[in-house]
């Protein structure tokens, strides 16, 4: 753990040093009259560098009188800005770049289709900001998938077997850690069990998100406020 713990921070250094390189070089070329579109172009590289894979900047979670609210939160998401302004100014230097002869042509139809992903991302974002909430009360959590047509389902902490972190395949991410919740159905005689995956869409930590949940399952008859105080801390990375 503390092996991969000092790769991850020297991968940060890395990646902050390559960008700020990056960010240098952009200063340098629109100084000495660089065209617009590749000091641009460098500059939305260098921003998708430092900002990374899913870079959340703040928990996404909210506290009621009676429960916590954990959701897709997209202006704490770094993935969010990286499709919604990074990537199409990229686009739009590259079609402005596919307009010179010393680019190739293919650069303007890159860059129109770089561009296009603004409107996806305009739509699918606040969807998932709408949609996608986990709210923990001392007794119950209620969430909804983010498939469409999915409804907002109530699991009793009794009803739920376990809690596990663990790696999942992710498209985009190759893998990524995620919280599997196994429960029994409540209107149910099935005796098969049940799995929910969290985590893509909640804007947290991936461990702090599991952490909670373990800590809110094995809870016993404590103070409820009390209760939602530890776990609410949990999942903004406070010490306990």
């Amino acid at each position: 753990m503390a092996s991969n713990g000092a790769k991850s921070r020297w991968g940060r250094v890395a990646r902050y040093s390559f960008g700020g390189f990056l960010l240098l070089l952009a200063a340098v070329d629109a100084r000495v009259g660089f065209p617009w579109y590749g000091t641009l172009g460098i500059v939305c590289a260098a921003l998708l560098i430092v900002v990374g894979q899913r870079r959340i900047i703040r928990p996404g979670v909210g506290r009621t009188a009676g429960e916590i609210v954990c959701r897709y939160t997209p202006w704490f998401e770094g993935n969010a800005y990286m499709a919604i302004a990074i990537v199409p100014l990229m686009g739009v230097a590259m079609a402005a770049a596919g307009r010179n002869s010393d680019y190739p042509a293919w650069f303007r139809f890159g860059g129109i289709l770089l561009v296009g992903v603004m409107p996806l991302a305009l739509f699918g974002v606040p969807r998932m900001w709408r949609r996608c909430p986990l709210c923990i009360s001392p007794t119950a959590i209620k969430l909804r998938a983010a498939t469409p047509g999915s409804m907002l389902t109530e699991i009793r902490r009794d009803d739920i077997e376990s809690i596990t972190p663990k790696m999942v395949r992710n498209p985009v991410n190759g893998q990524s850690l995620q919280t599997e919740l196994a429960c029994r159905a409540a209107d149910s005689n099935n005796s098969d069990l049940q799995t929910v995956l969290l985590g893509l869409h909640l804007t947290g930590q991936p461990i702090n998100l599991a952490n909670a949940l373990v800590a809110w399952k094995d809870a016993t008859d404590e103070d409820p406020n009390e209760l939602l105080d530890q776990i609410e801390g949990i999942l903004r990375g406070m010490p306990a």
